[in-house]
């Protein structure tokens, strides 16, 4: 028998996905380069990042790597970069779709220099408007509040496992996100 203080995190997530569900991973549907973004587009990012969180259970990852490639960062690095933010930062704290969608709108709109205020005034209205409408639709955006469960111990994340939340709620917080931000983008 395998103790739970030997067991990972990730180890948990993945054990829940392979005993409640059966996930097929649709390949990136990728559009051609634009005059404007040289980097290649997924067409339906918010099926794609679902699709991703289902194959990775790191919802900032499916949410960053999503995006990546447009943002000109590789998706190897949006992976490493927002590998930390799952499960609310581990500690249950913002869902880790919101801080992926974060970092994405930070990418596009945040500032460069440091004395560009209008940049920080955009990104954080869009920050807001992204927070206000996945909470208007979900009711929070704290993990641990979304799941009903703390998700910054090891029990908390074994419950939700067993409940099978990664693949019944998370996979819409993911997607929510994702149609959030392609709206904020715009």
């Amino acid at each position: 028998m395998v103790s739970m203080e030997s067991v990972s995190r990730r180890e948990v997530l993945r054990l829940a996905v392979a005993a409640t569900t059966a996930v097929v991973l649709l390949e990136p549907i990728k559009t051609p380069a634009s005059e404007n973004n040289p980097r290649t587009a997924v067409q339906n990012r918010p099926q794609h990042a679902k699709a991703r969180f289902m194959k990775s259970m790191n919802c900032s990852q499916a949410i960053l790597e999503t995006y990546a490639e447009e943002m000109g960062m590789s998706i190897e690095n949006a992976r490493k970069v927002s590998a930390a933010f799952a499960g609310g930062m581990g500690m249950g704290s913002e869902c880790g779709a919101l801080t992926g969608a974060f970092m994405v709108i930070g990418m596009k709109h945040g500032k460069t220099a440091d004395t560009d205020s209008d940049a920080d005034k955009e990104t954080f209205s869009r920050v807001a408007m992204l927070t206000e409408e996945f909470k208007r639709q979900h009711g929070e955006i704290l993990c641990s509040k979304l799941l009903g469960t703390d998700m910054g111990t090891p029990e908390g994340v074994q419950k939700a496992a067993g409940l099978g939340l990664f693949t019944t709620l998370c996979p819409k917080f993911v997607e929510t996100a994702s149609i959030i931000l392609d709206k904020i983008l715009a």
